[in-house]
């Protein structure tokens, strides 16, 4: 079985930067045959008010069953644990997952769900719908915006809500152009409206991907930009 699961591997990169002035990099490995896959990872982020922390992932999938756990090993004081476990047909997916952190005397917690739904528009366009919720819980020493406080020292913004839409359609016979709309309820009150945009281009055992987005907060009247690059390797 193991050799099976190596016979369709790859690898891939991220690396993404933020307005806010955040940094992450995502190094994975996939391996998966005959409906059955595994996936190892390990990412790096920091901030101005974040120091350099590093994750560790793990996803297992068998069948439509997929899940993901996500932890950051008491790096820089931050210890987070967040699971993900779902079931993924050809259009629905259903996705429940939990989370726990703490840094100092604040500590976070949440559980909630994610639902998908996707299609053909028509032989050209294939889009889709999602929305989530999540229902959370900051405790620590009394502060005017404790959400701001934990977003900047932990780059973990949390959201209670989003519903979002996106549509894909390929060029050329191979480049992949999907542009997504959101909009969201963060910890903090007011609302966030985003924009997207990904790029994806073939190039031979190469897969290149570059994502963009911009989003306006109300009722804060904030402005933020996010960029993301990446490549992934496959290997048959």
């Amino acid at each position: 079985m193991f050799l099976a699961l190596l016979a369709a591997a790859d690898f891939a990169l991220l690396a993404g930067a933020g307005s806010r002035g955040e940094r992450r990099v995502e190094a994975t490995a996939h391996a998966g045959s005959e409906g059955l896959g595994l996936t190892l990872g390990a990412a790096e982020s920091e901030g101005p008010q974040a120091p350099q922390r590093q994750e560790v992932l793990l996803g297992a999938e068998g069948g439509v069953v997929k899940g993901e756990l996500r932890v950051v090993p008491q790096s820089a004081g931050l210890l987070r644990v967040g699971a993900e476990a779902g079931v993924h047909f050809e259009s629905i997916s259903l996705v429940l997952g939990a989370r726990t952190a703490s840094l100092g005397r604040m500590q976070l917690r949440g559980a909630g769900a994610r639902i998908e739904v996707e299609g053909q528009l028509t032989e050209e366009v294939r889009a889709g719908l999602g929305g989530s919720v999540w229902a959370l819980q900051l405790d620590g020493p009394v502060r005017s915006d404790p959400w701001t406080a934990w977003g900047n020292a932990t780059l973990d913004w949390a959201q209670r809500w989003e519903i979002g839409a996106w549509a894909s359609r390929e060029f050329l016979d191979s480049l992949s152009v999907a542009p997504s709309l959101s909009v969201s309820q963060p910890a903090q009150a007011g609302l966030e409206l985003r924009t997207g945009l990904a790029l994806e281009l073939p190039a031979g055992a190469l897969k290149l991907r570059a994502s963009a987005s911009v989003a306006k907060m109300w009722p804060q009247q904030l402005w933020m930009a996010d960029l993301t690059l990446g490549v992934t390797m496959v290997f048959e």
